[in-house]
């Protein structure tokens, strides 16, 4: 019965592989960050900007494959969030 259920969460986790992508965002040869400025207009920045986009947001499969691929093709990179 352990083995079965243990089988079953495996096949489930990589059942549910690639559901959501994390995407950073380049622009002018620079990732996107997180900025802060003080009100002695100090700037300081914070790491980059992930944006997560998962598949249940839209209506099909392919529509979440094209939208990583046109997002990808305007200077994203995206990669699967399955090991955060």
């Amino acid at each position: 019965m352990k083995k079965l259920l243990l089988l079953m969460a495996v096949a489930f986790m990589f059942a549910a592989c690639n559901k959501c992508k994390e995407c950073t965002f380049e622009y002018g040869g620079t990732t996107d960050q997180w900025t802060t400025y003080d009100t002695n207009g100090n700037i300081d920045t914070h790491g980059d900007q992930i944006r997560e986009v998962c598949s249940d947001n839209f209506e099909s499969k392919k529509d979440f494959k094209d939208y990583i691929e046109a997002i990808e093709d305007d200077g994203a990179d995206c990669r699967s969030d399955f090991w955060n």
